[in-house]
């Protein structure tokens, strides 16, 4: 199972650069392509001798502006995304702490975190697992959802930590992610980048969607791995 489970996330991987590439260039490259475009527009204009009015310059400020502040934001959201963490040193709790705050900086969205459970000497692909689960539902809550209030849970049942994840979005028909039907399309990448990490580590994923219903996605995994 962890196997197969380690098979899948090396293809997944090679997706998911592919999709940094793509929405790079169809996110923060349009963007600055856009402002730069303005400001091309008003240097054409002024070497053409055409008069350009207090007002118009203000018009054309306020989509460079808005261009630029897209982009930075959109920046902003991937390198927190992408941010290193110190996994040996720092116990879970405190790394999904500061996961939060980086991601509330760079998106303005709010989380509510609510740690039932602190557990202590998590092995380190247990909490590098969670981690880049919590990380991962939250990035495509903040891109799909159309909410900016998201909650995180973390407790223990048993032998087992919990991570909840969740919002009161706009949800989705969750695919399968298990057994023959499993989806392979190249628009759930993330979902199951979640679903083989969780399983490196003995666990299991399971999310909770429907249309107009918003999201829960749980990870479940042994507390030793």
């Amino acid at each position: 199972m962890r196997q197969q489970a380690a098979r899948r996330l090396l293809a997944v991987t090679e997706e998911e650069l592919r999709r940094i590439v793509l929405d790079l260039h169809d996110g923060p490259v349009q963007q600055l392509f856009a402002a730069a475009s303005q400001v091309a527009l008003m240097q054409q204009r002024r070497r053409s001798g055409r008069p350009i009015s207090d007002r118009q310059w203000d018009r054309h400020l306020r989509r460079v502006s808005r261009s630029l502040e897209g982009a930075l934001r959109e920046t902003r959201a991937f390198l927190a995304a992408f941010s290193a963490s110190d996994f040996l040193e720092r116990e879970l709790a405190d790394l999904l702490e500061s996961q939060i705050v980086q991601f509330e900086a760079s998106t303005g969205n709010r989380v509510e975190l609510r740690l039932v459970d602190r557990p202590r000497n998590t092995p380190a692909p247990v909490k590098i697992s969670l981690y880049r689960t919590c990380q991962e539902a939250l990035f495509n809550a903040y891109r799909h959802s159309q909410t900016d209030r998201h909650r995180v849970r973390l407790d223990r049942d048993g032998p087992f930590i919990v991570l909840e994840v969740s919002d009161e979005g706009r949800g989705f028909t969750p695919p399968p992610l298990d057994g023959p039907q499993a989806t392979e399309r190249q628009e759930h990448i993330g979902l199951r980048g979640m679903r083989d990490r969780v399983a490196l580590v003995g666990g299991d994923l399971r999310i909770d969607s429907a249309p107009g219903e918003g999201t829960r996605v749980i990870a479940r995994v042994p507390l030793h791995g």
